[in-house]
Formats: C-alpha cells, structure tokens, sequence
C-alpha cells in the first residue's frame, strides 16, 4: 500500500525537515521584526506567520503522496531542487504573512514586505524552470506551485488593502481562483457539467503580470488615487480571464463554435490590436510632452530623487529617466514595446511622486502604458521579440495543445485557472 512505502516514509522524514527549517526562518525572522518594533506587534506577526506555515506544511504533507512525474506511478523519494525553490518560495511568504493586521511598521521595515513578495517572485520563475531542466516536474511541484501562488496573492492584496493601497473590492480578485474552484466543485457536487477550460497563451502571462503588479503596489510611497488607477488597469484583464473560463468551465460558452470564436477575434482585435497601438501613441506623446515640460534642469525629479530612500528605488526611478527617451522611440516604432512601456510607467510615475497625480500628461501615460505592458504593442510593431519569451515558460519547448469539448476537465486543468 502507498502508506507503507519506503519512498513515502523518506518523503515524510524530508516533510520533518522543512517543518524545522520554516521553523528556524520564522524564529530569526522574529528577532528581525523584534528589533524595529514593539513586542506586541512582533508577536502578532509571528502568530500570523505561523498560520501561513501551518498552511504550507499541510498542504505539503497531504501532497507527498502526489510526488511522482506525470503519466507514472512511482513516488519519488527527494523533493527535487524545484521543489526545493517552491518550498524557499513559501518560507518568504510565511514571513510576508506575519505583516498581515497590524499597521505597516516605519521605516526600512515598512519596505520588507514589498521586498519579500518581489524576491519570492523571482523565484517563482526560477522555481519551474530548475524542475523542467533537471527533468523533475512532478505532479506535486504543480500542486505547490498553484496554492502557494494562491496564497501569496490573497496574502499580498489583503496586505495592500490594509495599507490603503488597494481598493477593498480588489479582495474578490484575490479569491478568485479559490471561488472558481468551489464553483467546479458544486456544479459536480450537483450533477452538473463541467467543461475543459480553453487553451490561452495570456492565461499565465496576466498572472505573472499581476505577480509584478502586487509587488510594486506594496511600495509605502505609493498611495491613492495613483494606486486605484493602477489597480483598475490591472484588474480589467484578470476579471475578464476569469469570467471567460467560467462561462466556458460552466458550458454557458460554446468555445468551439464559430460565434464564439469569431467574437473572441474581434475582441482580440480591439484590446490586443488597435487598443495598444493608440495607447502606444498616446503614451509615446504624453512622455514627449513631460521631457520637454522638464527639459533641461528636470528640477522637480531630480529634487526628488535626491530625497528619496532606499537607494534601489532611486535606482530605478533614474535608471527609467535615463532611458525615456530611448522607450519613447522603441514604443512609437513597436520595438521592444512592453520594455519600453515599462520605462516609461517608471517616468510616469517619477513625476507623480515628485509632483502629484493629473490626468494630463502622466495620469494618460501611466494608464496607457500600463495597457501596453500587459497587453503588448499591438498593430503595426516592428519587433517583438519579448512575445515569445512571455508566452512559453522558461525552460519548456512550444507544444501544440489539444482539448475535446463535452468531456470533464481534469483537477490539473481546472487549478490552471489564475
């Protein structure tokens, strides 16, 4: 039986050194946190950061059984260095937790959690690609993958509405992915059909994308209107994601039928097509306007950036002026145009911390090249070479993908949803 095999109970020894190794994070991480605040808050956060450690360990342990490759049956005996990433990934995310409902400690304390989620970020990148080329994917490095993002994500957005940063309705966001898979559930729960979900190459690439966006939304010198803005932008694509895959999963859309597949092309058209090339336009303009309105003291930026803390964040703001007006061509032409569109969300942004938030010219900068960003440079770009490394995952050869309309969709297929 798979309880009495000798691969499970090496997995379960393995299981016990995690639980002491998140065990010893959350301790120093403790002491950290003791160090900048008050011994109530520190507590606080330790207890929080313990559920989330509780959280992960279960959701490891009920998954051991699950550490096999695909299409084969025997259990692995070792996590694999994937694995080990995911695992280092969650361990962040346990300390990101214990910020959770408590006022955001001053400070360079305050920055930690925006950096805890952007390092455990990168290695959600670097977390698959390692297993993909050591040939150690397994089905328990998707399970781990899927709930700690998961969890990451509702940890990050509660964080960023206690903080004021995000809009409370941006929680419903956050629960998306769970509330979809509860609706899976009931519908088969009550004898209802449940539909494989389309293939989407944007499906992940608008995950990653909010990955990124939660990251900087954390920034403490963020604040409204500015980050409603932002968080608008962002959530158009995710919301749209999740109501096309439901009404799929839920057979309220035919997804092979020629209505369908004739209205997702001219919507495609539209947000993927034209939209981008006029926000392109736009935000090459608005960014044109805001050099020569500054040009050539940049007094207010540069006043700003010499006030400004940490270092890294000056870095990044300086390095975005320097390159602005190489992005404004870049974006004009379609080159590079995501690239250059994120240059250029850091020049809007320079300008609203230095200055304030006006619709005109960098509340219409930050917005369109926003839409860029996720949605790509659109008609009539010249070159873009960044499409390619965007809709593959690292380390995985291109696949042409297969999917039969009417049959039940699998429990991987389903978890695949953002």
């Amino acid at each position: 039986m798979l309880t009495q095999s000798p691969e499970l109970t090496k997995l379960r020894v393995r299981w016990s050194l995690v639980a002491a190794g998140y065990a010893i994070v959350l301790w120093i991480g403790y002491l950290l946190v003791r160090q900048g605040v008050q011994r109530v808050y520190a507590t606080s956060w330790l207890l929080w950061a313990f559920c989330a450690l509780a959280c992960q360990l279960a959701i490891l342990w009920w998954g051991l059984q699950h550490n096999r490759r695909h299409n084969e049956a025997e259990l692995l005996p070792t996590f694999g260095y994937g694995n080990g990433l995911t695992l280092t990934r969650g361990a962040l995310l346990c300390l990101l937790a214990g910020f959770l409902f408590a006022p955001r400690p001053d400070g360079l304390l305050g920055w930690a959690p925006a950096l805890l989620y952007a390092t455990a970020c990168i290695i959600d990148y670097l977390d698959g690609y390692v297993a993909r080329i050591t040939r150690q994917t397994t089905v328990l490095g998707e399970i781990l993958d899927m709930e700690f993002d998961g969890l990451g994500m509702l940890i990050v957005i509660l964080l960023a509405i206690q903080y004021g940063q995000l809009p409370p309705w941006y929680l419903i966001l956050g629960l998306a992915r769970q509330l979809f898979i509860f609706g899976i559930w009931l519908r088969k729960r009550w004898g209802l059909p449940v539909y494989a979900m389309t293939e989407s190459d944007n499906r992940r690439m608008i995950a990653g994308f909010q990955m990124g966006f939660m990251a900087v939304i954390l920034w403490p010198i963020l604040t409204s209107p500015t980050t409603t803005l932002i968080s608008i932008l962002f959530a158009i694509p995710l919301a749209g994601s999740f109501t096309r895959d439901w009404f799929v999963v839920s057979g309220w859309i035919d997804a092979d039928s020629a209505r369908y597949q004739q209205m997702r092309r001219r919507l495609k058209s539209i947000g993927e097509g034209w939209l981008p090339l006029l926000c392109r336009i736009i935000a090459a303009s608005m960014a044109t306007l805001l050099l020569m309105q500054n040009y050539p003291t940049f007094t207010h930026w540069n006043e700003y950036l010499q006030q400004i803390d940490p270092l890294f964040l000056r870095w990044i703001l300086r390095a975005s002026l320097l390159l602005s007006p190489l992005a404004v061509l870049l974006l004009a032409m379609g080159i590079l145009g995501r690239m250059a569109a994120l240059a250029l969300i850091g020049l809007a942004l320079l300008d609203i911390l230095a200055t304030s938030l006006i619709p005109s010219p960098n509340g219409l900068l930050l917005g369109s090249a926003i839409w860029v960003l996720q949605m790509g440079s659109g008609c009539f770009a010249a070159w873009t070479p960044e499409e390619g490394l965007l809709r593959r995952r690292a380390g995985e050869r291109a696949a042409v993908p297969s999917r039969k309309r009417g049959g039940h969709s699998s429990t991987v297929q389903m978890d695949e949803a953002l």
